[in-house]
């Protein structure tokens, strides 16, 4: 372990590092880091979890520690303080019990109060506190005593703990691993996947060979599977070796190395005999090595901006590791019993607790109901199927395994899709041979109903509750998330246009995809007369199967999901769309929206008296049919709002006596925006609330990509403008078709790409906007958006589909008309800026 008053981490981080790599510190101590929360990324170390608590409303102070992330290290929440400044964190060692270290620092200034160290030792039974606590005696090898030193000697005798007096300066090192101090080498894998096409080609092996010649039963599938599996996991295995892995820290050069001994050996000096002349030296030679290390940092980031191009390995994952926040260590998690679970394995089993309980039936059902399908489903299963499948042939098999992407994650047996698209055509014979196999005997091999499951932190959940992230999918092709909205917006539109008003409810159903009730979905398979032999291997295919969470390097115990379909898997969005696809249409004109798990019921008239009663009656008509499925809706998430034109604001969402919609016996709560498919509606479809959380996200990945795009990059300008195009103007124009008619909306985002254009190019002031937008061949945002709306509404108008068709075919009100709808703006005139960058390139193609 390392600890180090460092007067400034930002200053040091890079001398630090080296340190850490020299001497292969598990554990850094860190006080004086001087860092604020407003840089929660600054001085991050590679291969290391950072935890920090910055001193607020006062320069200076603050504390930081680091483990390595190969350690069984966890975050602690530290008690508050007060004097006292702390990071801590819980080791956990097989040979010992949970070890408590601390990271401390007491400003000069400051008392040491009793109640502060009593509150950190009380955080375990074996706690070490690390840091510069001002605390001085002559008993210590310090020139005096001071006030805090005496108070340290009686709490010492009071409190039973120890104080170590063999440190000679502010930094300890102490190692923790083998005796002899070194770590393993660090090795990566080569794969040659040209010798594994060539090693699968032959395929008479002893494992092969034992495979029947026609597999009939499910045994002889279970086999051919494994010997199969088997076979592909030692040819890879043959081809591949280790090399070592190329190291990830920053190196120094040779002169800065020489600076930072010099440097040292002067603090040495200045420690032991602290003369003017010693402690001069020692500063000086500080300023020297930190105006080196910047310069190295700058010279270096110069570089790589000046040679990285798209092609380059490295330019989108610097892009992606600038836009998000990196690894963020698991803090202890708070199980049902308000214990909390604080080692790797206690925070696996808490979190494959969870996921189990997540993809479990709603506890809200009808009894009756629940009962007698379950009884049909049963029968029907136990009949034999009286229709057959076609059978797979080898040309299907070749065409899928074309289309698989190699850069996808291996199952649980660890046969990656690169593997498979090295297979020779015997070994997709045998493939065929057992896909049909399975087919004539209805079953789906429990080998491949077993996953890994990897615990993704969703943003905005608080930081003990363990949960995951839950994706969402869309279920037709040719239809997106715009398309509904628009389709939404229009109805609403509409009604403005003849002076009417809108109501929509939008309902959050829980956990849609992991709690489909199977045997719900077996029936309604049968109900849209599926084959059955189909029908019996997706219900053999969804009963039983089994998952373990991982979390660092530590598995759960083997865990059963008992209701839910699989994600990621082709088939669940057709599933999870046939086990929806009876629900109840509304025949008194409340108008139904559906994609994938966001349900919305709308409603347009002439007043509430008359729409209210009937949209609640289309809920409750819905509540039944939710009820019966086992489908919970949270009210608590789910909004409800009142649409009416007003070209201001109004204050409050609904007038005082507007009655309360209720779903399952509770309100839904007003509303006066929504984000519903990525757009936030508000309640007069001004789309102010979406451009300004749009633009406030758009500015946040602009910051965190200013290193790459911003005035000192040295990337070329070819590459900015396409870091610009891919990565922050998507954000602002998604479903731009939908609120590109709201123009003062857009002046907003095109200020944004004016400040872009400015900083790519460093232009001076005086620079046009026009003129910065012509050299990078950037339209501006009203043109893009005014060609996107183009080619939305040219498709929409020849879709298949007649709801988006009608959506989008209507004559768009006059200009001098107090509504402007989606398609005005395909009428608009361009502004003056896109006016004037089009001039300028007339001008440029002319000459």
């Amino acid at each position: 372990m390392l600890s180090y008053n460092a007067c400034g981490l930002a200053s040091s981080i890079l001398e630090l590092e080296q340190c850490a790599l020299e001497y292969s510190v598990d554990i850094i101590l860190i006080q004086e880091t001087f860092l604020k929360p407003k840089n929660p990324k600054c001085c991050k170390i590679n291969n290391y979890v950072q935890l920090r608590t910055d001193r607020q409303g006062a320069p200076k102070g603050g504390t930081a520690l680091y483990y390595r992330q190969t350690l069984s290290c966890s975050p602690i929440d530290i008690p508050p303080l007060i004097n006292l400044e702390a990071t801590g964190c819980r080791l956990t060692m097989s040979s010992h019990g949970a070890i408590i270290i601390i990271s401390v620092y007491l400003p000069p200034k400051k008392e040491l109060l009793r109640s502060d160290v009593e509150t950190l030792f009380a955080l375990g039974d074996a706690v070490i506190l690390f840091g510069d606590l001002n605390s001085k005696s002559t008993k210590w090898r310090c020139n005096y005593t001071n006030a805090n030193g005496r108070k340290m000697i009686d709490l010492a005798k009071d409190l039973h703990f120890d104080v170590d007096t063999n440190l000679l300066s502010e930094q300890l090192l102490l190692k923790i691993g083998p005796p002899d101090g070194e770590q393993p080498p660090k090795n990566k894998t080569i794969t040659s996947w040209r010798k594994v096409s060539l090693l699968l080609e032959e395929t008479d092996t002893p494992i092969l060979n034992n495979i029947p010649d026609n597999i009939e039963t499910t045994d002889e599938i279970d086999y051919a599977i494994g010997a199969l599996t088997d076979h592909i996991a030692t040819v890879v295995e043959d081809s591949s070796r280790e090399v070592p892995a190329a190291d990830s820290r920053r190196k120094l050069p040779e002169d800065v190395r020489v600076l930072l001994k010099a440097k040292n050996a002067a603090m040495r000096r200045a420690s032991a005999y602290p003369t003017c002349e010693n402690r001069s030296c020692a500063r000086a030679l500080q300023r020297k090595v930190k105006a080196r290390i910047q310069e190295f940092k700058n010279d270096k980031w110069s570089t790589l901006m000046e040679e990285i191009t798209p092609s380059h390995q490295a330019y989108w994952k610097l892009a992606k590791a600038l836009k998000s926040d990196g690894y963020l260590p698991t803090p202890a998690l708070r199980k049902p019993d308000n214990t909390f679970a604080v080692d790797d394995r206690e925070k696996a089993e808490c979190l494959a607790d969870s996921i189990e309980q997540q993809c479990s039936n709603n506890s809200i059902h009808d009894a009756t109901h629940s009962h007698r399908i379950e009884e049909e489903v049963r029968t029907k299963i136990a009949l034999e199927p009286q229709d057959d499948l076609a059978p797979v042939s080898v040309d299907e098999i070749q065409k899928h395994i074309k289309a698989l992407k190699t850069k996808k994650a291996p199952g649980l047996d660890g046969i990656s899709n690169k593997a498979i698209k090295c297979f020779s055509l015997p070994l997709m014979a045998l493939l065929v041979a057992i896909f049909n196999a399975c087919f004539k005997n209805c079953y789906f091999p429990p080998i491949w109903k077993e996953a890994v499951v990897i615990g993704l932190p969703k943003p905005g959940n608080h930081a003990t509750s363990p949960l995951v992230i839950a994706p969402l999918f869309g279920f037709r092709p040719n239809h997106s998330c715009p398309q509904q909205v628009h389709r939404l917006v229009e109805h609403i539109s509409e009604g403005f246009k003849k002076k009417r008003k809108t109501v929509a409810v939008f309902f959050y159903v829980a956990k849609a995809f992991d709690r489909v009730w199977h045997a719900g979905l077996i029936h309604k398979l049968y109900t849209l007369e599926l084959p059955d032999r189909l029908v019996l291997i997706i219900h053999n295919y969804l009963n039983n199967r089994n998952f373990t969470f991982r979390h660092e390097n530590t598995y759960s115990t083997k865990r059963t999901l008992k209701a839910g379909v699989p994600q990621g898997s082709t088939l669940s969005p057709l599933l999870y769309s046939a086990y929806v696809n009876d629900i109840p249409r509304p025949s008194n004109g409340v108008q139904l929206a559906l994609f994938a798990d966001d349900t919305a019921l709308y409603l347009r008239g002439s007043n509430y008296r008359d729409t209210t009663p009937r949209l609640q009656r289309a809920i409750d008509e819905l509540t039944r049919w939710l009820r019966l499925w086992r489908i919970k809706v949270n009210p608590e998430k789910s909004a409800a709002i009142r649409f009416n034109y007003s070209k201001h604001k109004k204050k409050f969402s609904v007038p005082h006596n507007t009655p309360t919609l209720h779903i399952d016996n509770a309100s839904i709560p007003w509303h006066h925006n929504y984000k519903y498919l990525g757009v936030t509606l508000d309640k007069h479809l001004h789309f102010r609330d979406h451009v300004a959380r749009v633009s406030k996200l758009t500015k946040f990945y602009q910051s965190r990509l200013y290193g790459m795009i911003g005035r000192k990059s040295k990337m070329s300008l070819r590459n900015k403008r396409t870091l610009y195009l891919m990565c922050i103007r998507p954000v602002m124009t998604y479903a731009c078709p939908v609120f590109a008619h709201a123009a003062p909306n857009i002046i907003k985002k095109q200020k944004i790409q004016n400040k872009f254009c400015r900083q790519a190019t460093d232009a001076h002031w005086c620079v046009k906007n026009s003129v910065l937008h012509g050299d990078l061949e950037l339209p501006t945002i009203n043109k893009f958006m005014k060609d996107a709306s183009k080619r939305f509404f040219d498709m929409a108008q020849n879709h298949p589909n007649p709801l988006i068709v009608s959506a989008a075919t209507y004559e768009p009100p006059p200009a001098h008309h107090f509504l402007r709808r989606p398609r005005n703006v395909l009428l608009d005139p361009p502004d003056a800026l896109t006016s004037e960058v089009e001039k300028l390139a007339e001008a440029k193609a002319c000459n």
